[in-house]
């Protein structure tokens, strides 16, 4: 298994505990978007390289729209940046969209 795969996985895993286990869209959808954060902040250290982040959102992007489901638009809105390029701008678009996310914290919302 390659360590995108393994990125993606873990991360389909804990949310789909939340989102199918425990029942907790909130949850659920806070913890993707953290660990979507997580990773642009890998890669702005230099951890992760452009295209590993491109292919780790495309990935998740999929895995969450054929597994589990129920994740928020907003936050599927920031895979989808990252899917369609990984440049400064994207990032700081991802980020920004990010922060308004927290701040209004509708993560239960699954409908724009």
């Amino acid at each position: 298994m390659s360590r995108v795969e393994e990125v993606v996985d873990k991360i389909v895993r804990v949310y789909s505990m939340y989102v199918d286990d425990k029942l907790d869209l909130y949850m659920g959808n806070r913890y993707l978007l953290v660990a979507i954060e997580n990773l642009i902040h890998e890669h702005i250290a230099g951890l992760i390289n452009a295209d590993e982040l491109k292919e780790i959102a495309m990935k998740l992007r999929d895995k969450i729209i054929e597994g589990p489901g129920s994740a928020n638009p907003f936050v599927m809105e920031v895979l989808g940046i990252l899917e369609e390029e990984v440049s400064e701008e994207n990032i700081r678009e991802a980020l920004e969209l990010s922060k308004r996310l927290f701040k209004e914290d509708r993560f239960d919302k699954i409908e724009v």
